[in-house]
């Protein structure tokens, strides 16, 4: 509850200039469920409006980054609505939870999940679909995705399939999916799942500490232009994702901080050379 009575948001949004910090703080676990997917959707329609947002943070408020699915939502539905009535309303809130995870890929900001304690099933896929991923190194800290064990499904509800082959690779990404065992901190580093492991106080300030770096030197422009150049161009042929960049750097030397980079570099060597 906040300090008037009133339920706490899912989502708390901080702003830190160009970038914003998402801390999720649905107790117990930040479930997966329609109360955090309306937070994040009005968090993404919010900073898309916004044209000097760069970065984002989404962290945890919790000791865990997210379990999931809403394990007692689903149990009540089984019970109210039968089996197949579940299955439907399942699908239904994951279609949503799909199109939160497409967002915050395709975002024009640097999405980072800043990951304390376990990042598990949906909870792992909200964090693959971010751009980068920070964790901390706690020795009973697991990042999983469990359904085939459980359920004997793919961990798609956030199209967490997709994102684990982009940052895995094929091979990796299925062995991981079918085996279903969650991984220490410092397996996922080894195998590409997260870019940092880092002392567990350490991981929110790393990653708003960066963020800020890439917002000031970036900015919301060229940010943009890189992620499309790398998630987007990336993945066409090589002749056409190199027509593809030229466009995007061209955009990004037009519109974004090259000139003012250019002006303040140029300062710089004068002043050096009359020395």
């Amino acid at each position: 509850m906040d300090q008037d009575g009133s339920a706490l948001s899912p989502l708390a949004v901080e702003d830190h200039g160009s970038v914003q910090l998402w801390r999720m703080q649905l107790a117990p676990v930040n479930a997966i469920n329609a109360q955090m997917l309306d937070g994040f959707a009005a968090a993404l329609d919010a900073a898309e409006a916004n044209n000097s947002v760069a970065v984002i943070v989404v962290a945890s408020g919790l000791r865990l980054f997210s379990a999931g699915a809403d394990a007692s939502w689903m149990a009540e539905a089984a019970e109210r609505l039968g089996l197949q009535g579940l299955l439907a309303d399942f699908n239904a809130t994951m279609d949503r939870f799909r199109s939160v995870c497409v967002r915050l890929r395709n975002a024009p900001f640097l999405t980072i999940a800043s990951i304390r304690g376990h990042a598990l099933a949906g909870g792992l896929e909200l964090a693959a679909a971010c751009d980068l991923r920070f964790c901390s190194d706690g020795d009973r800290v697991r990042l999983g995705v469990p359904e085939m064990d459980l359920f004997g499904c793919l961990p798609s509800g956030g199209g967490g399939a997709q994102f684990l082959t982009r940052a895995l690779g094929p091979s990796r990404a299925l062995e991981f999916i079918l085996s279903a065992k969650p991984v220490s901190p410092t397996e996922a580093l080894a195998m590409g799942l997260v870019n940092r492991i880092l002392a567990d106080s350490d991981v929110d300030t790393t990653a708003l500490e960066f963020a800020t770096e890439v917002a000031k030197k970036a900015g919301r422009i060229g940010v943009t232009c890189a992620k499309r150049a790398v998630f987007g161009a990336g993945e066409l042929p090589l002749a056409v994702a190199m027509d593809v960049d030229a466009v995007l750097h061209w955009d990004t030397m037009r519109r974004g901080n090259f000139l003012s980079g250019v002006e303040a570099f140029a300062r710089q060597y004068a002043s050096r050379a009359a020395r």
